[in-house]
């Protein structure tokens, strides 16, 4: 496996988790579900992206 292909895929995976772990703080704060849903498919996209690029090498 390529060392890009391994660092970005731990990156997005990373990144991903970052993003659900805002998005349930941001759960218990004023903002809309509608943004919190957009939020949490966001990070999901980012976490399984990281670990398809994973998997894929």
């Amino acid at each position: 496996m390529e060392p890009y292909r391994f660092f970005l895929g731990k990156a997005l995976q990373l990144a991903g988790l970052v993003t659900m772990t805002v998005v349930v703080f941001f759960f218990f704060t004023q903002m809309g579900m509608e943004t919190l849903l957009v939020w949490s498919l966001v990070g999901a996209a980012e976490f399984y992206g990281g670990t398809w690029l994973l998997d894929k090498g």
